[in-house]
């Protein structure tokens, strides 16, 4: 579960990206993400959507959870820049991110 540290739900549950290719085909090769559910990599500053076909949400953070930057309906074939300091990349389906109030500098909890 992902929470700002306000108590809003942000997803309800967390798909992590494990194994090498985990990182490296990310959505990919994955089915459409469903409504409250993300998609973390870890040590990640930059993503891409290559291959995909649909877009996404994305959410950079460092390493203390903190959001740096937000990138809404990022569509299939392209790239986000390099976040510097990013450290983890949250992926979720396109629309997501714009029903909260999660916004660059605030802070997230993933809780079990």
């Amino acid at each position: 579960m992902i929470e700002k540290t306000s108590k809003e739900l942000i997803a309800a549950e967390v798909i992590e990206a494990n194994t090498f290719f985990d990182k490296l085909f990310g959505l990919i090769t994955r089915r459409r993400l469903r409504d409250r559910e993300g998609f973390l990599i870890e040590n990640c500053n930059g993503i891409h959507t290559f291959w995909m076909r649909y877009s996404i949400d994305v959410v950079f953070l460092d390493k203390k959870n903190q959001v740096l930057a937000i990138y809404y309906g990022i569509k299939p074939f392209r790239a986000t820049p390099f976040i510097k300091n990013a450290f983890f990349v949250l992926e979720f389906n396109s629309g997501t991110i714009e029903k909260t109030s999660l916004m660059p500098g605030d802070l997230i909890s993933f809780e079990s």
